[in-house]
């Protein structure tokens, strides 16, 4: 070759791939395959992908502020016919026309049994089946709908218990068709399948904290505006109010119920005293489930408290070896095979009884790279500095 197009060849030859040579691996070690974090809570399950590779990655490791357990297998873990118990107490104060909820993934055979009272009347509880965000739609802001409220559709398995209470009390009555009285809704769940979860809206604010690529269980998601009345629609009625949440959730409602008021119900305790209202809801469908409170009183501030009695399916991790299994540890590691399709599987434990679904932790996961691929690239760029020396 002669002329210009020589000088170009030795050019691209000898500057631009050494160049890519060179930043390359850098992009990879700092940017494709850098450091991850993940914000995670008690009785998450999630799948790590971001950041590992199987050829530039030589080890993984994990390092968390709380214990966790962690597991590198292929594919996603079964089902056992094991459950954990999960038990949460709650309080809420309820202005009329507000709602406050609390939602849970749950899978086939698990089982909710909640209690639930209140001090004054006029309190509710809306069962729906949605998304793993919960469209409020626009209810929240204090939207208005005007449409009359469609009928309840069929959408769950749900048992309804009404009891009297087991003390001298009076305990007044609020429906013919609601109150001191037992009986049973069956209702078929739709044959959705919901492989991915996720507990609520991660925080957006902060780049470095990453969203877990594939997320197999989950906590809490919590949310509502009995805590932020500002936004309420200042006309409401109790019926557009109720309208709104009818319109809003149709089909996916699962039941819709008055519970029992008192004012001996100050708070959970009085409920592992007096059995009033008992909802069993057994799941036959993968999929969130939100557990909606609210008021149509116009008078007063209704404190309702409720009992939660989560049973749920836990994941089967059998037949492995100890040095892919990590169990109450706050930092472990995995050696990773050339070519691997395994993943990491890192499980926040819930212990039985009262839990703080509030608590998060920081997961960090780091790729240590594999030295023998890496050092591929600044021994290609000497050879071909080498190779052009002579030419």
């Amino acid at each position: 070759m002669h002329g210009t197009r020589r000088v170009v060849t030795f050019c691209l030859l000898t500057t631009v791939l050494p160049s890519i040579l060179i930043i390359f691996p850098l992009y990879l070690r700092h940017i494709r395959y850098a450091d991850v974090m993940y914000k995670i809570s008690d009785s998450d399950v999630i799948q790590i992908h971001k950041g590992q590779s199987s050829i530039f990655c030589e080890k993984h490791s994990l390092k968390m502020n709380t214990t966790f357990n962690a597991f590198q297998m292929k594919g996603r873990p079964r089902l056992s016919k094991k459950r954990k118990h999960i038990t949460l107490k709650k309080s809420m104060s309820l202005p009329d026309d507000t709602l406050e909820y609390w939602g849970f993934y749950l899978f086939s055979g698990a089982t909710v049994e909640l209690k639930a009272c209140s001090r004054y009347e006029g309190s509710k509880i809306l069962i729906v089946k949605g998304d793993k965000i919960l469209d409020t739609c626009g209810i929240l802001e204090g939207s208005k709908y005007k449409q009359e409220p469609p009928l309840i559709g069929k959408n769950g398995h749900v048992l309804v218990t009404l009891q009297r209470p087991t003390e001298k009390e009076n305990i007044k009555k609020l429906s013919t068709n609601h109150m001191h009285k037992k009986k049973n809704i069956y209702e078929n769940v739709s044959e959705t399948e919901i492989l991915h979860k996720q507990r609520e809206k991660r925080d957006t604010l902060n780049p470095s904290i990453h969203n877990p690529n594939t997320i197999l269980d989950t906590g809490v998601n919590h949310g509502g505006n009995a805590f932020n009345t500002s936004k309420l629609q200042e006309d409401a009625s109790v019926s557009s109010f109720e309208n709104n949440l009818h319109l809003c959730y149709n089909k996916n409602i699962l039941i819709n119920e008055y519970f029992p008021y008192s004012m001996q119900c100050n708070n959970t305790k009085y409920l592992e005293e007096t059995t009033t209202l008992k909802v069993i809801h057994e799941v036959t469908s993968d999929g969130y489930y939100y557990y909606i409170f609210y008021s149509d009183n116009d008078f007063v501030v209704n404190d309702v408290h409720a009992i939660f009695d989560i049973y749920k399916p836990i994941f089967l991790y059998s037949n492995m070896s100890d040095s892919k299994v990590c169990l109450n540890k706050t930092d472990c590691s995995f050696n990773i095979e050339m070519f691997s399709d395994e993943l990491v599987i890192v499980e926040v434990p819930t212990k039985d009884g009262l839990r703080n679904d509030d608590d998060t932790s920081i997961l960090m996961s780091v790729c240590h790279p594999r030295m023998s691929i890496y050092i591929i690239f600044p021994v290609s760029v000497l050879l071909l500095i080498l190779l052009f020396a002579f030419l």
